[in-house]
């Protein structure tokens, strides 16, 4: 008869949580997930913040130690406008009654020539035909309706001395160049170019702009990174070994602090500061919460995941980048005890003491009293006890 009961107990109370819901055989979306964390990166008041797309891999900026290649293109420009004459160019400017007046001269670097007579005079973006009748007016004055004729000699003279000069035999028309510690290259016609902190296709466009400036327009520029130089990145703080890393490829922090030994037990996560002052008039800074990146979760239907897009914030660093690791405040307080009471006021008025705990116990009883039974003397009586 109990058996029967109990197995009707057992089938009433199945049915009830059957009924009710509370089966959690399939049941697999959390009753309570926690609310997203609120979003790393730290809104920046004027330049003391790093600029939102350096939290993406930025492109590569060119820095001092970097070997370049410039491989260059001459074009052959074809036009219907007549050969402008260009400096170091050659020409012969002939008189057919006048022999003796007959000279040979190269355009200088200001793109004037000198010639007898009139000295000197512009030749630098003029034709050949503007030159000779720029020519017989100022020679009007010497001689009667003169005859003058000139010649180009020799054109893109300066095209000819920079093939010269960019050859190689192994790697054809092409400079191989180092960028100095100033952030500048040497190149030929041009000089000193700075290029530290440039992407390389701001560079080919600023090498391109430079050598038509200097009247190259044939000249067209591709520039390649051969060798990168190793990036250094300072960590300091509460990490297990703070110093310089020297980086060959990119890094971001997580990266870095990990290189260091990671953060110590002391280390305040949440607070970890960064430092760029690379090419900047005003360094930047931005506060990297560690914490929060590693230990990001979302709700899925199997539950709680880590939050893998959290590490969008883990910047890629750059040369010269601070890493700050800073202590929690408890670590300040115990640093304050140990260096005010341990390290100051003991080293001033050395005391030594010792801080004990007496305790004991009593016992009590009643007293237990006595007295002889004999007739006659002695008679003796006592108490024994408090």
């Amino acid at each position: 008869m109990a058996n029967a009961m109990r197995q009707v107990v057992l089938m009433t109370i199945a049915t009830i949580a059957a009924l009710g819901g509370c089966s959690r055989t399939d049941h697999k979306i959390p009753d309570a997930a926690p609310a997203e964390p609120p979003e790393l990166y730290q809104p920046f008041v004027g330049g003391t913040g790093l600029p939102e797309q350096l939290l993406d891999r930025p492109p590569y900026r060119l820095q001092p130690g970097d070997v370049l290649e410039i491989i260059y293109q001459v074009k052959n420009i074809v036009s219907d406008k007549p050969y402008e004459l260009k400096i170091e160019d050659i020409v012969n400017v002939e008189f057919p009654y006048q022999e003796q007046l007959d000279q040979e001269r190269t355009v200088q670097a200001d793109g004037s020539i000198r010639l007898k007579l009139i000295g000197q005079i512009r030749a630098a973006g003029r034709t050949a035909t503007e030159l000779e009748e720029q020519l017989r007016q100022a020679y009007a004055r010497y001689i009667r309706e003169p005859e003058v004729t000139v010649a180009v000699k020799a054109a893109n003279v300066k095209i000819v001395e920079l093939k010269k000069a960019i050859t190689t035999a192994p790697r054809g028309q092409s400079r191989l160049v180092p960028v100095k510690p100033d952030g500048t290259i040497d190149l030929p016609y041009i000089g000193e170019v700075l290029v530290a902190g440039k992407t390389v296709h701001q560079a080919k466009k600023i090498l391109d702009q430079l050598y038509v400036e200097n009247d190259l327009q044939e000249v067209e520029t591709t520039v390649q990174t051969l060798e990168f130089a190793p990036t250094r990145i300072y960590v300091m703080g509460e990490v297990y070994g703070p110093g310089m890393i020297t980086a060959h490829a990119p890094m971001t922090i997580t990266q870095a602090l990990i290189h260091m030994g990671g953060p110590s037990v002391r280390a305040d996560q949440t607070k970890i500061l960064l430092v760029r002052r690379q090419y900047l008039p005003i360094p930047q800074a931005i506060l990297f919460n560690l914490a929060e990146v590693l230990n990001a979760k979302k709700a899925s239907p199997e539950g709680l995941l880590p939050n893998g897009s959290k590490f969008r914030h883990d910047l890629y660093l750059a040369d010269g980048d601070i890493i700050y690791v800073p202590r929690t405040g408890l670590a300040e307080m115990n640093d304050w005890i140990d260096m005010v009471f341990t390290r100051g006021i003991r080293s001033v008025v050395p005391y030594s003491g010792v801080v004990g705990m007496n305790f004991g116990y009593e016992i009590r009883a009643d007293p237990t009293s006595f007295k002889t039974r004999q007739v006659g003397p002695p008679n003796i009586g006592g108490q024994i006890g408090p």
